[in-house]
C-alpha cells in the first residue's frame, strides 16, 4: 500500500536534509508524484490486462516469477553492509529451481512430491547455506544474521508470492463448468490494488491522524478507512461484473473477504515498512515511478495471496 505524505525524512524529497527544497511547492511535488504513479499504474493494468486477454496459466507464472525474484533481488541490495548479501547466490539459485518445479504441472508435469515443494526448498536451502557457511570464520551472532537474512528473503519475497500460481492451480470454475481460476486471479489483484489506491487518495486529501509513526509515519487512520472502502466497493463492483465466473464468492463473502484482503494488504505494506525503516531506504528501487521497486509493487500481494489461497481452499 502506497505511502501516504509525511513530514519524515525518509518520505520526504529530499532524504539528506529532511526536508524538501524550499523552493518546491509542497502541491506541485504531489501532483507530480500522482502524475508518475498514475502512468506507472496504467502500464501495469495493460499488462494484467495483456495476461488475461491470453489466460495462459503460464504467463500467470511467469510474470509471478519475474516479480519474485526481482523483489528479491531488491531485497538483498537493501543490505548496506556485503557480508549480509553473503547467501544471496544461494538463494537466487534455490528460488529459480523453487518456481520452475512449482509451474510444472502449467506443463503437464504431474507428481505428488510436488505437494511437498515448500518444505523442500527451504530445507535445500538452509542445507546449502550451512555446508558454505562451514568453510568460513564464524562471526558471532552475524553469523546466524547472514543465514536468517537468506532464509527470510526466500519465504518473503518467493515463497509468499508463489501463492498466486498455487491459486490458479485450484480447482475453480464458473457456473457453466468451465476454469475460472484467472478471474479469481483478477479478483485478488484489483481489490488488492485498490487497497493501495484507497489509502493513497484519502490519506493524501484528508489524512490527519498517523497510524504507527514508529514504522511508517505517512500512514494514517484516514487512508485506512480510504483502503477499506475501496475495497469493498471494488469487491462488489466485481462480483456484480463478472460474478457469473467467481461463484464461490456470495455477496456475504464479498464483503468479508474484501475487509480481510484490505486489512491484510495494510499490514503486507507495513511489513515492508519495517524492513526499509530498519535500513534506513526509502524506496526498494526504482523500477516504476512513481511507485518504486518490485518490493514496493507487490508488498501487498505478498500477504493478500496466501490469506485468497486459504480462502478459496477452504470454499472449494
Amino acid at each position: 500500500m502506497p505511502e501516504e505524505p509525511a513530514a519524515d525524512p525518509l518520505d520526504s524529497p529530499d532524504s539528506t536534509s529532511g526536508r524538501a527544497p524550499e523552493h518546491t511547492p509542497r502541491g506541485s511535488g504531489k501532483g507530480r508524484a500522482f502524475k508518475a504513479r498514475l502512468i506507472s499504474t496504467i502500464i501495469l493494468i495493460g499488462i494484467l490486462l495483456a495476461a488475461f486477454y491470453f489466460s495462459q496459466n503460464w504467463l500467470y507464472a511467469v510474470l509471478c516469477g519475474v516479480l519474485s525474484i526481482g523483489s528479491l533481488i531488491e531485497y538483498f541490495r537493501l543490505f548496506p553492509t556485503h557480508g549480509f548479501r553473503r547467501f544471496r547466490w544461494h538463494t537466487y539459485g534455490v528460488s529459480v529451481a523453487y518456481l520452475i518445479l512449482l509451474s510444472a504441472p502449467f506443463w503437464g508435469f504431474e507428481a505428488v512430491w510436488l505437494r511437498e515443494l515448500d518444505g523442500v526448498a527451504v530445507a535445500t536451502l538452509v542445507i546449502c547455506i550451512v555446508l558454505d557457511r562451514l568453510r568460513l570464520p564464524l562471526e558471532g551472532s552475524r553469523t546466524l544474521n547472514e543465514i536468517a537474512i537468506a532464509v527470510f528473503g526466500f519465504i518473503y519475497c518467493v515463497m509468499l508470492l508463489a501463492f498466486i500460481p498455487k491459486l490458479l492451480m485450484l480447482p475453480l470454475e464458473n457456473r457453466a463448468g468451465e476454469s475460472s481460476a484467472h478471474f479469481y486471479l483478477i479478483y485478488l489483484v484489483a481489490v488488492t490494488k485498490l487497497t493501495d489506491v484507497g489509502a493513497y487518495i484519502v490519506g493524501s486529501l484528508i489524512g490527519r491522524h498517523k497510524m504507527i509513526p514508529h514504522v511508517s509515519p505517512g500512514k494514517t487512520w484516514q487512508g485506512f478507512s480510504g483502503a477499506i472502502v475501496f475495497a469493498i466497493s471494488g469487491s462488489f463492483a466485481l462480483y456484480f461484473t463478472v460474478g457469473d465466473q467467481i461463484p464461490l464468492l456470495t455477496p456475504s463473502h464479498v464483503v468479508v473477504i474484501a475487509i480481510l484482503l484490505a486489512l491484510v494488504a495494510v499490514l503486507g505494506d507495513l511489513a515492508e515498512s519495517i524492513i526499509k525503516r530498519s535500513l534506513e531506504v526509502k524506496d526498494s528501487g526504482q523500477i516504476m515511478p512513481g511507485i518504486g521497486g518490485f518490493l514496493d509493487l507487490i508488498d501487498s500481494l505478498i500477504f493478500t495471496a496466501p490469506l485468497f489461497y486459504l480462502y478459496l481452499l477452504i470454499l472449494s
